[in-house]
Formats: structure tokens, sequence, C-alpha cells
């Protein structure tokens, strides 16, 4: 058995300072020790692959891979994150998994006995290299260079299962706001006049986004056309197309705008996609980067595999947006709007939502990014003045 003390000291000795994930009775004390520690940085996520995603994004933009706490029965949220952005990408990160319902171990709940019996099987198949979680003060050290040579040759996750007391248990300290929240009022109203077939494109809205687009800002776009038609229309070193993870722009985008706070950081995200992993928008609202503007493009269809209809319709976004905590949050269908809202978006201004309602349909003969998913993330680090942790070796 460690202390949550020792395991947290010896990450933060190799710079690894951003922690996240969802809580399991065995993390107890490690996520203790993580929120009391000021010199951590510990943000909590509302499931196991958006939190591969926010760790992704801290990692794009300080060099520093996250480590990612999730109980194994999560590993199933976050396959989807692991296998199509972190793989392609080349993206590191150390993921403590509990194994629950180990076999030979403590007696579980049943509805952890599958997924005990197979999480290191799990884990291979994703490719993932994994350690039992170290035993020892001794071991820590071991263990953690061991994991940074596999970042350093491989730049993906490794990880380490941790059974049932491992880490010596550790009291919560930062207390909880106890004050009552009081009433709250909440107000939303959207006019959209246009007729479906009368909205802007989404190039158009695109071009917007570029018009608005200053040196130092960072665009982060969803799979689908949604990257695809930003790269055709003007690619750059500090766009980053996501080719999968749907879903993930918005928590991949989070890290990256709690990292570089200097920095205006657009999420260009389609209704689909935001409604795939909808409680990232919790997360954006209680982490309130200021520097955050997330853009969803609505054209109430999945565009790229069809037109077959998202539910999006009756939905509306930015009332979502507002009841999670986004500081500005608005719809619309009106081109000029969209400008005037990326245009005054500031550093200062707030996590800002914008819902732009769109018409279905893409560019003609569009392409697809000929550059590999591995390169955008480079480039968008070196654009960054980020080191990438090693060299790729295959």
């Amino acid at each position: 058995m460690i202390t949550a003390a020792d395991f947290l000291s010896a990450c933060r000795a190799r710079g690894w300072d951003f922690f996240t994930g969802t809580p399991c009775s065995y993390l107890q004390p490690l996520i203790n020790a993580a929120i009391d520690d000021p010199a951590l940085f510990f943000r909590d996520a509302t499931n196991e692959g958006d939190a591969v995603a926010l760790a992704a994004g801290s990692y794009v933009a300080t060099g520093a891979p996250g480590v990612v706490m999730f109980q194994n029965s999560g590993l199933g949220n976050a396959v989807n994150t692991l296998t199509s952005l972190n793989w392609p990408f080349r993206l590191p990160a150390l993921l403590v998994v509990t194994h629950r319902a180990q076999p030979g171990g403590p007696p579980d709940e049943p509805q952890h006995e599958l997924m005990g019996e197979i999480t290191p099987a799990l884990l291979e198949t994703l490719r993932i290299p994994w350690a039992p979680f170290p035993g020892t003060t001794a071991e820590i050290g071991p263990a953690l260079d061991r994991a940074l040579e596999h970042f350093r040759r491989h730049a993906r996750p490794y990880a380490f299962v941790m059974p049932h007391g491992a880490v010596a248990e550790q009291p919560l300290r930062s207390a909880r706001a106890g004050t009552a929240l009081g009433a709250r009022g909440f107000s939303f109203s959207e006019n959209l006049p246009l007729a479906t077939a009368n909205r802007a494109t989404r190039a158009e809205a695109l071009r917007a986004l570029l018009a608005a687009k200053r040196p130092g800002d960072i665009v982060v776009a969803t799979t689908g056309f949604t990257g695809r038609e930003l790269y055709t229309l003007s690619d750059a070193a500090n766009h980053l197309y996501l080719v999968g993870s749907m879903g993930s722009a918005s928590s991949f985008a989070l890290g990256l705008a709690l990292r570089q706070p200097a920095r205006r950081v657009f999420v260009v995200d389609g209704d689909g996609a935001a409604l795939m992993r909808m409680g990232n928008f919790a997360s954006v609202g209680a982490c309130a980067p200021r520097n955050f503007f997330h853009l969803v493009l609505d054209n109430e269809v999945h565009d790229s595999t069809g037109g077959q209809a998202t539910v999006s319709r009756g939905v509306s976004f930015g009332a979502i947006a507002q009841a999670c905590g986004y500081a500005q949050a608005a719809g619309s269908d009106a081109i000029g709007e969209l400008g005037r809202q990326l245009e005054a978006h500031t550093t200062a201004s707030g996590p800002t939502l914008l819902h732009f309602r769109i018409r279905r349909g893409a560019l003609p003969n569009l392409g697809r990014p000929k550059i590999t998913p591995a390169d955008v993330a480079l480039r968008l680090m070196c654009e960054l003045g980020v080191a990438p942790l090693g060299v790729r070796a295959e």
C-alpha cells in the first residue's frame, strides 16, 4: 500500500500536473488528494470519454500528459476516445483504471463481474500497455518511468490497473460551498425566422469564423463535414480537425482553453456531436474558461452519413448552455449575428455558446485533410510553442 501524496508528488516531479476522471471508491484517496493539492490542476469530468479528451487537450496545450482516473466499468465509455482520438493523433495519457471484481479479489457487485474478468484483455485489445498499480513507495518512480518511456517512444496512453486497497485512506479536506443556492431565474428566447432552405451554409458560417479569427486563436473542428470543409476553405497551423471521437470536440477544446488562457479557443461542433456528449456542457460551465467559444452548427441532420434527422429541431442548445453556466448563450440563424458574436468574443468574455442554424449540404467535391491526425496535433503544438513528449517511432 502507498500513500496518495507519494504517488502525486512523483507525478508532479515528472511535470504531470493535470488530473481528471470520474470517481470510484478505490480511487477515493487519489482523487481526494488531487483535489486538495494546490500544485495540481484537477478537473472533474462528467464521463470517462470526456475525461480522456479533456486530458488530451491539456497535453496539446502543455506537452505534459494528463492523469486520467476511472473505474474499470467506465473503460467502455472511454473506448471511442482512446481509439479514435488518442490513437490516431498520438496523444499520451496515464490511465489509472481500477479493477473492480478482479478475479480472486474481494466480492463485488454483479454489474462489475464481466468487466472485472476482461479488464486486462480489453486494455490489450486497445493496444494500451498496462502494469499493476505500484504497491510500494519504492515501486512508484520506476513504474512512472516505464510509462514515461512508453510516452516518449510511442506517444500513446499507458495504464495502471489498481486493485482494492492500493492507496491508504485520504480524507477530502476541501470544503464544498454549503450556502443555499437560493432563487435562480433563467430567461431565453430565440427568433429563427428563416426556412431551412434559406439558412446559411456550413461553408458560409465557417467563412465568418475565418474572417473573425486572429493569429493567436485556436480552432477545433468536430468530425465529419465540419472539419473537412474548414480544411478545404483554409488549412492553418492553429486548426485541429477531429476525424473521429464524435462528441469529444468540446471536451478536447476545454482542455486546451484551460491550459492556454491567453488565447481564444473556438470549437466548431455539430448538432449530432453536441447531442452525443452533452454532459460536457456542464463541465464547460463549471470550469468557466473565459476564452472558450462554442459554436454549434445545426442543420438538424447527420449530414455526412446520408442526412438522417437528428433530434435537434426541438432543442435549444443555447438554453441548455445557459442552464449549465455558460456566461453567454444565444440561438440564431442570421449570418450577421454570427459574425458579430465571433468578432466580439475576447479572452475575458467567459464561456460562450452560439447555436447557429444552417441548411444541410456540403461544398462540392469535398476532400479530406491530406495531413495525418498525428501531424495535425504536432503542428498545433509547435504553433503554440509546446514541445511534444518524445518522438513518434512508427
